[in-house]
């Protein structure tokens, strides 16, 4: 793979410089623009993020870009309540559906999709940009890398080789750098010693994130379910990373049967009859746990053959900051002055 590594880190290497100096040209939003992103590919975290700042802005005009990841359509697409996830992607689907007066737009060209946003809402206040840390043909005026605890970039290499995007020293680029998924109880020593490892420069801030809670919601009712321990469950993932979810299942001694997909699945008709099948060979409960996404990458229809066997448990996710690491991240975006 070294090989094909060399010609890839070149290529990123050449485009980053014609930015770097000014060769190419990046426009320049009138709407304060937030860009939420990461140096490797996968998940890092970034949605409970895109929602948290929904939340801290929460009196603010808001819209939400991103590319709209694995839909089957193209262009710049306004996400209203007809729209499926294979229209405007999961993300986007579950955003909608949790904050239907936040503007949340797709669009592979990020550029267009900002111009379109500034044509048809004059009052925005802030742009939020989903996974778009290497999409530098918009510029903005906070960018925010993440790096989980337990996969920090600093120890991935390139693509093909590794799972980064483009170089660590790229990291250079971030104004506030957050360590996602970070155990609660985490020691200042610890603290101190990812920040040394990390080496930000004195214009970067870091701060340490970790995974409060994970909700369980009954999805027909909206009512939170508290986990029985004495019945075995089916968990159905696709997501990137679902080992935090399935040690905090063994950790609350919760027995559950796990169908891991890869991330981001389409799920097709033999998936859905997998999951039927599943329940009468392992006599597992009747509510089905399936992480958030993964619920809202469902279509209608098997929605609906599901729910002839099971209630559908949606896994939420609360997320917040270490210690005074809150107040500070909170304070750093609200008093944020646009140049």
């Amino acid at each position: 793979m070294y090989p094909s590594q060399i010609i890839y880190s070149l290529i990123i290497f050449t485009r980053n410089k014609l930015y770097d100096f000014k060769l190419i040209k990046s426009y320049k939003s009138k709407i304060t623009t937030i860009s939420i992103g990461n140096l490797k590919t996968g998940g890092t975290g970034k949605t409970p993020i895109v929602e948290y700042l929904i939340r801290l802005f929460n009196k603010k005009n808001i819209a939400v870009l991103s590319r709209g990841y694995k839909r089957k359509t193209k262009g710049f697409i306004l996400v209203n309540k007809k729209h499926q996830a294979d229209d405007v992607g999961d993300e986007n689907r579950q955003l909608y559906n949790k904050y239907p007066t936040v503007k949340i737009a797709c669009d592979e060209n990020r550029v267009n999709g900002a111009k379109k946003l500034e044509e048809k809402f004059h009052s925005l206040d802030y742009l939020i940009l989903d996974d778009a840390y290497q999409h530098r043909s918009l510029e903005r005026d906070i960018n925010i890398l993440l790096t989980e605890y337990s996969d920090l970039y600093l120890y991935d290499q390139l693509l093909p080789a590794g799972r980064l995007r483009e170089s660590r020293k790229q990291v250079k680029r971030a104004n506030i750098i957050i360590i996602t998924k970070s155990p609660r109880a985490l020691s200042i020593r610890k603290q101190n010693f990812i920040i040394n490892k990390i080496k930000p420069r004195n214009n970067q801030k870091i701060y340490f994130s970790y995974i409060k809670e994970y909700l369980y919601i009954e999805m027909l009712s909206l009512k939170k379910l508290n986990l029985n321990k004495n019945q075995s469950y089916l968990l159905v993932t696709g997501i990137e990373n679902p080992q935090p979810l399935t040690e905090h299942l063994r950790h609350k001694q919760i027995n559950y049967h796990h169908l891991q997909f890869t991330d981001h699945h389409n799920f097709n008709k033999n998936d859905i009859n997998k999951i039927l099948s599943f329940k009468g060979l392992k006599n597992t409960s009747s509510n089905l746990l399936i992480t958030e996404k993964d619920f809202y990458r469902l279509s209608v229809n098997q929605k609906e053959k599901l729910e002839k066997k099971f209630k559908l448990i949606c896994i939420q996710i609360e997320f917040d900051f270490i210690a005074t690491d809150k107040a500070n991240f909170n304070n750093q975006l609200i008093n944020f002055e646009k140049i």
